[in-house]
């Protein structure tokens, strides 16, 4: 009893000793392991000497993890033996070095074994499972989920069986395999409920449910469970679990909009987890909340966020995540239109995620993805495209390793962990086995009686299948040739299908260039005082385009509408789109009349290049505004388009010329005029094409017509422009019900 008293004061005595100092503080460490006598505090030392420098100097840490279980043996206490093994495991969940955790849990394995404890086999196994579910190797983790499920034994408790077929599901998540995922959570709640059971385990698994809806883009359902998962954790007092669950609730918010509200969870959520002192997650919220600020363009607050997660990942040499931000801030960089600046980032990113060993295939894609984009937006179009080919490659790859590794590691790993029940069931089988062979005995005797008895029925058969198999070879021979026509038309169904896969990749490519080309929200807002646009392709791919550029105080503003929709008006919208870049940047004309007589030009030579006599009608409709804040004027030159001011409740029409740019009318027999336009602070300037009152829909199935959309209009109330875009969509939405979209739709409003 002394003894023990005495070797509870010295393990005290450490634990202090190392609170004060620090577990980094190795010297310390290694003093007191010299001058200490007790074994129980030696093994204590080793293991915090083993965590101290588990991050810097991961062979050094594994000979102290090694000391500390030889010491452990030598003590002749196996349940203390197993103790220290789960203990040192731990150690490996978030550090590179996991390979020596494995080691340690098989060492751990073999001696529960020889042991003959159950019980302890099943820990080690979830203990091996959630290592590599720690590691993002969910593939690895599911066959030693389905070792510690066979070897629970018959009185466990519910939740304990529960809680394992909710991590397998985990498992099958993180793969992207949602069916099987959701399959799993379902029992996992039903065995919950049944027992009335609502835990901390409880409480995750709605997590776990919640993020399935997520995937599926269900974002109301998601937020329903994750609601559901705060409600338990202000009932359970549990701060970890309601931080996690404001998080989680704090991006559905944003995802369906509400971006005040996600940033109120968020903030929550940062402070919950800084009095936790758990800085993993603490910056795993700064960059989350980063993007709420990047959402809501406070460029600088995000980027102020994300260097302070940074700060924290490379404190701790944590490449993957060091990477995560580096993507984040060339994002950031991206939205703010510095797109140089945002490609450096994107290189360091896959710089630091060449150094990971987990997840580095798929991490790679998303930079990669994100780096196309910079190059897109920034007008290197030649290096988009080849940075998306090579996204594209990496995407085929963690495709192939996936359907290749996965089936050989399940494979591997569900057989050795099926060993021991094997094993468990061989001795019971050699005793059914002779029993078998003396049924089988009488068996036989009695087939052979019934044999001599069959040998006549079949002469019998025999003679009525002869007649029978001349009409079944007859049926089969007609059947046969359907069957080859059935093939024929399945293949060339099945080649049908790869060309339109084809076809709509590279059409949704094409809408990604498209977008790229098109003015950013901010660019906008930087200028007017308010702003919406709302654009919707009735295709993947637009024939309406919107184009912007300023100058100081003046700026021009232009809504095109190509002939045509689909894969055909988006290059007529990149026409018009590079038209304007020459005419109004490189030849400098600014007045809109002036514009779009030179616009008719152009575009009547470009689409006549190769001196083709036949009539053509491809060209344009389109609406210029040169907007100018000094002296608060618009000046309007339209073709076959119309601007409308609405003033209070009075609307202001300003007609267009009645001819089209380009086409087949002679360009010196059109004569652009233009309006000029004193504006007021609250006159609203809309722009737009045909295709929302061109739109069909209503209780008569008849079309919105423009002058109903001027009338729409003003009948307006009061409010932020920016809520406008919503306000019309859901218009268009509600007026179209289940009709089939029958244009492109752009429509913009403006507040100078």
């Amino acid at each position: 009893m002394y003894l023990l008293y005495k070797n509870s004061l010295a393990l005290a005595f450490v634990l202090c000793t190392v609170f004060i100092h620090g577990q980094s503080n190795v010297d310390s460490l290694e003093n007191l392991l010299i001058t200490t006598k007790s074994d129980t505090v030696k093994v204590n030392l080793h293991i915090q000497l083993g965590d101290a420098l588990n991050d810097h100097d991961s062979l050094k840490a594994y000979k102290h993890f090694k000391q500390a279980v030889r010491l452990a043996h030598d003590k002749k206490d196996k349940l203390y033996v197993l103790r220290t093994y789960k203990r040192i495991a731990k150690r490996y969940f978030y550090t590179p070095a996991y390979r020596y955790g494995v080691a340690f849990i098989k060492e751990g394995i073999h001696w529960s074994r020889k042991w003959k404890n159950k019980v302890w086999q099943k820990d080690f196994y979830l203990e091996m499972s959630d290592l590599f579910q720690f590691q993002s190797l969910s593939k690895q983790a599911m066959p030693w989920y389905d070792s510690a499920l066979a070897h629970l034994p018959k009185n466990a408790k519910p939740d304990e069986k529960a809680d394992i077929i909710m991590h397998k599901g985990r498992a099958y998540y993180d793969i992207g395999e949602y069916k099987p995922a959701m399959d799993l959570y379902v029992k996992a709640q039903k065995l919950f409920e049944e027992n009335k059971i609502y835990d901390r385990n409880y409480g995750h698994l709605l997590h776990f449910i919640g993020s399935i809806f997520k995937r599926q883009e269900s974002y109301d359902k998601a937020l329903e469970y994750y609601e559901k998962e705060l409600e338990l954790a202000i009932t359970l007092k549990d701060s970890s679990l309601e931080a996690e669950a404001l998080y989680l609730a704090g991006g559905m918010y944003g995802n369906l909009g509400d971006l005040e509200k996600e940033h109120d969870c968020l903030i929550k959520s940062l402070n919950i987890y800084k009095q936790l002192g758990n800085e993993r997650s603490y910056a795993l919220l700064l960059g989350n909340l980063s993007s709420n600020y990047n959402d809501r363009g406070m460029y600088k607050e995000a980027l102020a966020n994300l260097q302070q997660a940074l700060g924290i990942y490379e404190r701790n040499a944590d490449h993957e995540k060091k990477a995560w931000v580096y993507r984040a801030i060339g994002d950031n960089y991206s939205r703010q239109g510095k797109h140089a600046q945002a490609v450096t980032w994107f290189q360091k990113a896959l710089e630091a995620n060449s150094k990971t060993e987990t997840k580095q295939l798929l991490t790679a894609s998303d930079i990669t993805q994100s780096m196309a984009w910079a190059y897109a937006r920034k007008g290197d179009y030649k290096n988009a495209f080849n940075t998306y080919l090579e996204y594209q490659k990496l995407e085929d790859s963690i495709t192939n390793e996936d359907n290749r590794s996965f089936l050989h590691d399940l494979e591997a790993k569900y057989e050795t962990g099926k060993k021991e029940q094997e094993i468990a069931l061989l001795n019971k089988d050699k005793e059914k086995h002779k029993a078998e062979i003396a049924l089988k005995d009488a068996e036989a005797a009695q087939q052979k009686a019934q044999r001599n008895l069959l040998l006549v029925g079949c002469v019998l058969v025999l003679a009525v299948a002869g007649i029978a198999g001349w009409a079944f070879f007859t049926k089969k021979k007609a059947n046969k040739i359907l069957a080859e026509q059935f093939e024929e038309i399945n293949h060339k169904n099945i080649i049908i299908r790869e060309k339109n896969k084809d076809i709509t990749d590279s059409i949704n490519y094409a809408k990604r260039i498209q977008e790229a080309v098109l003015p950013l929200p901010t660019d906008l807002n930087n200028f007017f005082s308010e702003s919406f646009v709302f654009y919707r392709p009735k295709d993947i791919v637009s024939g309406d385009f919107y184009w912007f550029t300023q100058m100081d105080d003046f700026a021009i503003l232009a809504v095109g509408d190509c002939t045509g929709h689909g894969v055909p008006g988006a290059f007529m919208s990149i026409i018009g789109h590079d038209l304007l870049n020459q005419v109004v940047l490189e030849d400098k004309v600014h007045k809109p009349g002036e514009i779009l007589r030179f616009l008719d030009k152009r575009v009547t030579n470009t689409l006549n290049k190769r001196g083709s006599r036949q009539e053509y009608h491809d060209g344009m409709d389109i609406a210029i505004c040169a907007f100018d804040k000094k002296e608060r004027k618009v000046t309007f030159a339209g073709a076959n388009r119309p601007l409308v001011i609405k003033r209070g409740e009075e609307i202001i029409e300003l007609p267009p010329n009645k001819f089209a740019i380009g086409g087949s009318q002679d360009s010196s027999c059109k004569l652009f005029y233009q309006h000029e336009v004193a504006l007021t602070a609250e006159d609203i300037v809309y722009m737009f094409s045909d295709g929302y009152h061109d739109q069909f829909g209503g209780a008569s199935g008849k079309k919105f017509k423009y002058q109903q959309l001027k009338d729409y209009i003003g009948k307006l109330t009061r409010q932020r422009l920016a809520d406008h875009q919503g306000v019309f969509a859901a218009h268009f939405d509600a007026w179209k019900g289940d009709i089939e979209q029958v244009d492109d739709v752009c429509l913009i409003g403006v507040k100078i």
